[in-house]
């Protein structure tokens, strides 16, 4: 049998032909699958569902709608409202309204939030806005335990308020990491629905 010295595995090693340049790629794509992972470390699990996109113009009346509450955090549905508000104006939304005569809501219409949701509509055909945006908000809380990892997940309606046709529909959900606050994860689910709704200013061209 052949005797196999010692320096047979160096000189393979070192052979710039052979051994490092699969190291330099293996080390290349480590490197950035080690991006990646942190990526969506940052981001935290997210999933969206969304019709395709629509055009909207933002030179038109805005009104936001009743955003229904299913979780169990109290005013979930107007800090969520507060969210979309903000994203709409930075997005050049300027007459921007929000449905809230609460002082002439009726009982009926706080228990059943259909009703409430044809009255906003109603408001806002006759107050001459061209879109209504509503939503429903299915989670708004931070998950039990050591972590306390924040969890939201809601959905948006783009309508067109003259007609009542139904523009646009998606949901989103998301959870963050544990040092992310509850609502810099809801201001990504909403920013990351509202990127479906591709505002143009007609008064701008």
């Amino acid at each position: 049998m052949k005797n196999l010295s010692m320096s047979q595995p160096v000189k393979y090693l070192s052979d710039r032909h052979g051994t490092r340049p699969l190291l330099r790629r293996l080390t290349g794509r480590l490197a950035a699958l080690g991006v990646a992972l942190l990526l969506a470390m940052a981001a935290g699990c997210s999933t969206l569902t969304s019709t395709p996109v629509v055009t909207a113009d933002a030179a038109q009346g805005w009104a936001l709608l009743p955003i229904n509450n299913l979780s169990e955090t109290p005013q979930a549905d107007s800090q969520a409202l507060t969210l979309v508000e903000t994203r709409l104006r930075a997005h050049g939304v300027q007459r921007l309204d929000t449905y809230a005569p609460m002082q002439q809501v009726a009982l009926r219409t706080l228990l059943d939030p259909g009703a409430r949701i044809d009255e906003a509509i109603d408001w806002a055909r006759q107050s001459g806005y061209r879109y209504g945006i509503t939503g429903t908000v299915s989670e708004w809380h931070y998950k039990a335990g050591a972590d306390r990892e924040p969890v939201v997940g809601m959905s948006l309606t783009l309508l067109d308020v003259v007609s009542g046709e139904v523009l646009w529909q998606a949901n989103a959900s998301r959870t963050g990491w544990g040092y992310r606050g509850l609502p810099a994860v809801a201001d990504s689910v909403i920013a990351q629905l509202l990127d479906k709704v591709r505002l143009v200013n007609t008064r701008s061209r």
